[in-house]
């Protein structure tokens, strides 16, 4: 199986549909979202077909409700009663329903892995979380499991998750990837399972495909080739600082870090910190590094800042 290359919107839009609260939607409420990505997704097969989701919004009395869509079989269509009585039809294709296609997402996920294990994935817990096999992953000793959970930001998900990482503990490590998002997920006390989020760690951001060596060097960040006495993983997911590890889960603080090591490397590091923050994403409200870095004060021991500028220094 080759990688599929879509494009960065649609990938994007297949990881926000693994985080819906429901594994059926409405393929009209992804066309308002990108019409183009939903096709794109639904011809590369990593969309099908779901039945229905008979759920659309009533224009009556110039308020747009929610309504509930009955089958008819006198009529032979979809629709619902307004509010005079009068039977409103509602077109197949706009309570038309698709879902992911798990088995072949992971297969594309794991692509560029030598995989052991059935050829769909295995529900551990139903709809939730799912059993993919073993990869052979650089600098482990034996095949490692994978699993893959979405949802992760849900407390009542991740209790579940937890519970069942205590219940079947791996021998070595576990890679448990995920849709949601790196800022999403929880700190988790079980440090044998590395739970990461799918595009952290794809070898391009048009493909579902993970890299070997950029899920490596998560996995093992020990192992990496660094310089001093600063380095970085390719995804800046992982600054390695005089011999301390330092994680950054969030896509935003990743993007932040790019610009501010790519000044760093050419040897002009000083950036308006105005500017760093725009081009990373931000918003007006977050207008300075303890924002971005809410929580934590690891980042001030390489991010300096006066002046109106910002830069690394080590």
């Amino acid at each position: 199986m080759k990688a599929t290359f879509l494009s960065k919107r649609a990938i994007d839009l297949l990881l926000r549909a693994m985080e819906a609260h429901s594994m059926s939607l409405q393929t009209s409420a992804l066309h308002q979202v990108s019409r183009s990505a939903t096709d794109a997704l639904i011809a590369a097969k990593l969309l099908v077909p779901s039945g229905h989701v008979p759920v659309v919004a009533a224009m009556d009395d110039y308020e747009d409700e929610p309504v509930e869509a009955t089958w008819s079989a006198e009529l032979n269509s979809y629709g619902y009663h307004d509010s005079t009585g009068r039977w409103v039809k509602v077109a197949h294709e706009d309570i038309a329903a698709c879902r992911v296609d798990y088995g072949l997402a992971l297969a594309k996920m794991l692509v560029a892995f030598e995989r052991a294990g059935p050829s769909r994935p295995t529900s551990l817990v139903t709809d939730l979380v799912w059993e993919v096999g073993t990869i052979k992953l650089a600098g482990a000793k034996a095949p490692v499991p994978v699993w893959f959970a979405r949802r992760l930001g849900d407390p009542g998900v991740w209790t579940q998750l937890e519970a069942l990482i205590g219940r079947k503990p791996p021998q070595e490590i576990r890679i448990i990837l995920t849709s949601t998002s790196g800022e999403r997920i929880p700190e988790t006390a079980q440090k044998r399972s590395h739970i990461i989020n799918v595009a952290d760690v794809a070898g391009d951001p048009a493909t579902l495909a993970i890299s070997p060596q950029v899920l490596g060097a998560r996995v093992f960040p020990g192992q990496a080739q660094r310089r001093f006495p600063i380095d970085h993983s390719d995804d800046y997911g992982i600054v390695w600082l005089r011999g301390e590890t330092l994680t950054f889960g969030s896509d935003k603080q990743r993007q932040l870090l790019g610009l501010l090591f790519n000044a760093y490397w050419s040897g002009s590091p000083e950036c308006r910190t105005a500017v760093v923050l725009f081009e990373a994403g931000y918003g007006d409200s977050t207008n300075s590094f303890s924002k971005v870095f809410s929580g934590r004060d690891d980042w001030r021991s390489f991010i300096k800042y006066a002046d109106g500028n910002c830069w690394i220094e080590p």
